[in-house]
């Protein structure tokens, strides 16, 4: 299995929102994989069993995406190890993984920073069909490489000076604000995506938010 990890801090809004959007994507757009591609989130924060953020509900509702059976989970050394992708949601997301398991950041980057890359990342690497479990693992290394190269005087990829490497955290601020993360990270997801998988195998559908 190929397991992508979504971390923020509480693990009861933006992560489990770039969770379920990204499963969304997946079963919409690529389809075939996904009996080999897992997604998860975490929280650097969480209180275990922690429900979503009522607004974060809401929110997803508009996705149609059904949020209320979230439950928060605390990130652990375990998460880290047993993920191929690990992507935060905020650069101090980056220095907990650090902390915790050092080994872990060759496969962590925050999400802004990998749709940031993506156009240089696709110029490198081609936007390639992946058909298998092989093929994602293969793709996922070579992403990390050229993401290395991309960063290589810093110890973390993503620029750690810039803001625009974060989703910003809308815990107690407007169900306006929650609608604009989940905009964020959906676009976001929409950059990543062929860069992670290839062409869509068929036409996306955007829900269009008021």
């Amino acid at each position: 299995m190929i397991k992508v990890l979504f971390v923020c801090t509480g693990n009861i809004c933006r992560s489990p929102m770039a969770e379920v959007l990204f499963i969304q994507k997946l079963s919409n757009d690529h389809p075939n994989l996904a009996s080999f591609i897992v997604a998860a989130s975490a929280g650097i924060s969480a209180i275990d069993g922690s429900s979503a953020t009522y607004s974060a509900i809401q929110t997803m509702d508009l996705w149609g995406i059904d949020l209320e059976p979230h439950q928060a989970t605390s990130l652990t050394p375990r998460h880290l190890k047993d993920a191929d992708l690990i992507l935060t949601m905020a650069r101090d997301h980056l220095l907990v993984i650090g902390r915790m398991q050092q080994d872990a950041l060759r496969r962590s980057t925050t999400l802004k920073a990998l749709s940031a890359a993506a156009e240089k990342l696709l110029s490198r690497l081609g936007e390639e069909t992946v058909g298998n479990e092989r093929q994602a693992g293969q793709r996922i290394k070579a992403i990390f490489q050229v993401m290395r190269e991309l960063y290589s005087k810093g110890e973390f990829m993503a620029d750690m000076q810039s803001e625009s490497s974060d989703i910003i955290d809308p815990i107690g601020s407007s169900l306006r604000i929650y609608i604009g993360v989940s905009e964020d990270i959906n676009d976001s997801l929409d950059a990543i995506m062929p860069v992670l998988f290839g062409p869509a195998e068929k036409p996306r559908r955007r829900i269009e938010l008021e």
